[in-house]
């Protein structure tokens, strides 16, 4: 009976890993969220569900991450993320830190520790391969729209690959994500789909999880439905991301001003 955690289980992609694997018979959860409140309110009953145990705790709680990662534990889904270009954003580096954090917590004392397989949420922007056939007038727009995001990401790999020699981590990377219900999906490591529902790119990333492949790769989710829904926030968050990229200091006003949040 395989045993997951979910990193921040109350986002979209978290609440589709959680959705999904509380159908899969046999399957144990650890549910790391900074509200069980908000967890509880999208999911009501959950916490009678015997398959799952939740933890509330923020991402500097070392003790209390290690905690979700044994005993065995088969793989860690790292969901957290954003979909808004925040200048000057941790979150994916936080992510990785804390986890590493907790990992070597737990390797210095158990000798024979096995760390589960890590799947880390990312951006197929990241990955020139994957984006050979995509426009570079489009690819140019989105890089500036998510400067911020995606700078995050790559120190967030770079911090990972230093553990290399003992960690097996998998970069799940998809295109855009829109809410849709779940149509179907295929992995890949040299295409994308323009969209891809919450629910297909949990799918994808616990079919990483079963498989055993794509140590240290990154893989995309790609949609095989033919109707995907397009995502109707997803200009306006562009033409934001292009306002926080050229003029970050702007956001920071505007924050303070509490016009955004």
């Amino acid at each position: 009976m395989p045993t997951y955690t979910i990193l921040g289980a109350t986002g979209k992609t978290g609440g589709a890993l959680l959705d999904l694997l509380l159908k899969a018979p046999g399957t144990h959860i650890n549910a790391y969220v900074r509200s069980k409140a908000k967890l509880l309110k999208q999911s009501p009953g959950l916490e009678k569900e015997k398959s799952v145990k939740i933890f509330e705790g923020s991402l500097s709680n070392i003790p209390l991450i290690a905690s979700t990662l044994k005993p065995a534990v088969d793989a860690v889904f790292c969901a957290l993320g954003i979909n808004e270009n925040i200048p000057g954003t941790r979150l994916a580096q936080d992510t990785a830190s804390s986890v590493v954090a907790a990992l070597c917590h737990i390797r210095s004392q158990e000798l024979n520790f096995e760390p589960p397989k890590l799947i880390f949420l990312s951006s197929a922007s990241l990955n020139p391969a994957m984006c050979e056939k995509e426009s570079a007038a489009g690819l140019a727009i989105v890089g500036r729209a998510m400067s911020h995001l995606y700078a995050d990401l790559r120190f967030a790999e770079e911090n990972l690959r230093l553990h290399q020699s003992w960690l097996d981590v998998t970069f799940v990377q998809p295109g855009g994500l829109t809410e849709d219900v779940q149509q179907g999906h295929k992995l890949s490591v040299q295409k994308i789909s323009p969209f891809v529902s919450y629910l297909d790119l949990a799918a994808g990333m616990i079919e990483v999880a079963e498989s055993g492949s794509y140590k240290w790769m990154g893989v995309s989710v790609v949609a095989t439905g033919k109707n995907v829904r397009f995502e109707p926030n997803a200009p306006p968050q562009i033409l934001r991301g292009l306002v926080w990229h050229f003029a970050p200091w702007l956001y920071w006003t505007c924050r303070f001003l509490k016009i955004v949040s």
